[in-house]
């Protein structure tokens, strides 16, 4: 058999790890940018329909 030595280099671990955790937390940034503006959109229509829609009154008069 024939065994092979680990040599263990520091940067490399230290780019592998980086990089992971800069994907993981992009992810989760998008993630957070998405669900926030969904949020956002929604209060936004709510106030529009709520304060800022024109409603037509429908006049009884003949």
């Amino acid at each position: 058999m024939i065994s092979k030595t680990i040599i263990l280099q520091p940067d490399a671990i230290f780019s592998l790890c980086t990089v992971c955790i800069t994907d993981n937390n992009g992810g989760k940034i998008a993630l957070a940018i998405i669900v926030s503006s969904l949020i956002l959109l929604g209060v936004a229509n709510w106030a529009w329909k709520k304060y800022f829609s024109s409603k037509k009154e429908i006049s009884q008069q003949k």
